[in-house]
Formats: structure tokens, sequence, C-alpha cells
């Protein structure tokens, strides 16, 4: 019997490197299962495992003609080959005096044939074994001996791509955790900076003044209803455009004037962070530009809201029932810082602006290409 500080079994870094690959106790794959097979016809062995030992016991993932998937450690033949790189062959467990006190051994018609490849990670760590054992002695090929252990080369290239994902996944969803930190941290230091934009527009007189803390108010809002979205969605980076433009209308239709009725009708479409917040920001500026300056004082008013997508284009209209374009608009040379703005966005989604004499009033169609990936 090995001595404690002799057993490989109980190799603290080797326990650690075996629990890394979160593989002990998780059901029969066919991955493993094809592979215990193929070694069994091509071996013509009755019995075939894949197995990895713990502490305390010998555990299976895949086996043919043992019918279990675990048995004690002290009955185990691999744990004795653990510090034995590549291919050990016992060509009569009898013979071998390791072996050969072994219950599975001594019972009758008992285990005589073994051939086991180590199960090593990179960094020389001894898992188990993929092996082959038979109730009478023999030998293998070179060709069998080579089979096994290219599958059991196979056996830890599934355990690897296991174990890369499951750490990608975990890499993930910290990544995820952080980005809603992020988002949540982003749109509180927003409302805050609102915050401070509404006490300063309570002490001030000027009109103008006023009113341009007011569009910068609402500009703010807009990024943070953006971010609140992003908070919000179990799918991190991405929006629902519907849900977070709904929230812009309502900021703006907060402050309109009585009377002022607004529509909607917008598809639920996806959309990145950088085609979100530019779109956020068209739609505040559009409104804005339409309850500043389409009305006259004590017009009704009633303005329109449309996002649809016709193949990987995504179409914003927005159309109000007011006075209509001027004479000499032209949206390029506009002097309005609306429109300045307006433009700059479009540039950012590379998107096409159009403005239309709506008769009445006024239409804008703002096209562009989104991200496929979020889109479809």
């Amino acid at each position: 019997m090995l001595e404690p500080h002799n057993d490989p079994t109980q190799s603290a870094e080797r326990l650690a490197a075996l629990h890394s690959y979160d593989i002990l106790d998780t059901p029969r794959e066919p991955e493993f299962d094809e592979l215990v097979d193929l070694a069994a016809k091509i071996c013509g062995t009755p019995i075939s495992v894949v197995n990895l030992i713990e502490n305390d016991r010998q555990w299976f993932k895949a086996e043919v003609g043992l019918g279990i998937r675990e048995t004690p450690l002290d009955v185990s033949i691999c744990r004795h080959v653990l510090l034995q790189p590549g291919l050990t062959i016992i060509s009569d467990l009898r013979d071998d005096p390791r072996m050969c006190a072994n219950p599975l051994v001594t019972a009758e018609s008992g285990l005589r044939f073994y051939a086991g490849c180590l199960l090593e990670t990179p960094e020389g760590h001894g898992l188990g074994t993929l092996c082959i054992l038979d109730t009478a002695p023999r030998k293998l090929s070179k060709d069998q001996q080579s089979a096994l252990k290219t599958l059991a080369n196979q056996v830890m290239a599934q355990m690897e791509l296991r174990r890369s994902l499951k750490q990608k996944t975990k890499l993930l969803q910290e990544k995820e955790l952080l980005l809603k930190e992020v988002n949540h941290r982003t749109k509180n230091n927003l409302q805050l900076i609102i915050g401070l934009l509404q006490l300063q527009l309570r002490r001030l007189t000027d009109p103008e003044a006023i009113a341009a803390l007011t569009d910068t108010s609402r500009r703010i809002m807009s990024i943070s209803a953006v971010h609140e979205t992003l908070y919000q969605e179990d799918n991190v980076g991405v929006v629902d455009a519907a849900s977070y433009l709904a929230q812009i209308i309502a900021g703006v239709a907060a402050t309109a004037p009585h009377g002022t009725r607004f529509e909607s009708d917008m598809e639920s479409i996806v959309l990145p962070l950088d085609s979100a917040i530019p779109l956020a920001l068209i739609v505040n500026e559009l409104l804005t530009n339409a309850l500043k300056y389409a009305y006259t004082a004590f017009a009704s008013r009633q303005v329109l809201i449309i996002l649809k997508k016709e193949g990987d284009t995504l179409y914003l209209t927005v159309a109000d029932d007011g006075k209509g374009l001027p004479a000499d608009f032209d949206y390029l040379k506009g002097r309005s810082l609306g429109m300045k703005i307006i433009a700059s966005l479009a540039r950012q989604l590379a998107a096409d602006v159009s403005f239309f004499d709506n008769r009445p009033g006024l239409k804008c169609v703002v096209a562009f290409k989104a991200d496929q990936r979020a889109i479809n």
C-alpha cells in the first residue's frame, strides 16, 4: 500500500487541477462514450473506461462493460499509474506485485489484462486514464497501442475544451456584471447632473438661459435612459430600442404644453450601445424642435414616432402636424444647435436624414444600417 506522503492521489495540486475541469459527477456524454467504445473495439477488449481519480474514489466519465459509475479508491488499478506518463501495459495483473492482491484480480474470472494511457494536464498532473481491461492475459499490437494513445489525447482535448468554455463563460459573466455596474453608475451620475441642472433652472430668470439649460437637461436624460435600459437588460451591451425610446418620449411629454399628444409605433429592435445613444439623442432633438417651432402658442399638437426595420435598414420617422417646412430650409446648413446636433449624430450612425413637408406639418426620416449581430 502507498504511504500517504507517496500517494499521488492525495496531491493537493493534482486534485485542484482535476476539480478545475468541473467534470466529476456530470452526466454521460456522447463525445466520451464514443471514445471508450472505439477503444474497446480497436483493442478487442470487453471493458474500456475513462476514469478520473479523486482522493477517495475512482469515477468513470464513460465506460463500456462495467455498468457502474465509480468504485472505491482502494480497488483502483489506475491509481498506481498516475506517475507513469504515456501508456502502461500489464499483460497479466496477477504477475504485478501492486495488483495481485486486488479483489478485482483475485476474484474468479477476475481481471487479468490492463492497458491505460495517462490523462495528463499541460502542467503535468495525472488525472486518470483511458484504459482497457480483459479477463484474460494478452498483448497489444503497435497499431493498437498507437490508437489508444490517440484516443487518450482526444479525451484530454475534450476535457480541455470543457475547461476553456467554463473559463470563458465565467469571464463573460464577470464582464456582464461589470458592464451592468458601469451602466448603473453612469445612469446615477447623469441623474445627479440632471438634478444639479434642475436646481440651477429654478434660479434663472433669463428665458434664453432657461431654454438652453432645459434642452441640455433633456439631452442628458436621453443618454441616462439608454444606460438605465442597459442596466435592466439581461443581454448586457445591447438594448431594446422601443423600450428606451418610450422612456425618452415620456420625458419630453412630461414637459410638453397641455394638449400635446404623442403617438408611437415602434418595433422591438435590439441595438448596440454605439447606435442606441445617437438614436436616442436624435429622437430627443426632433421632438424638442417640433414642440418649439412647429406650432403657434395655442395650437393643438400631435407628434408621431415610428421605428421600423426593413431588411438590414432601420427607419426612424418623427412627424408633426404643425406649420411645416420654412421656404428656405436646408438641414445641412441649418444654424440652430438642434440641427447641428442632429447632423453630427447622423454622421455617427452613417445615417441618411430627410425632411419632408407633410401637409400639414413636417416629417423627418432617419435611415441607417444597424449592426446585424444586434438586430437579427
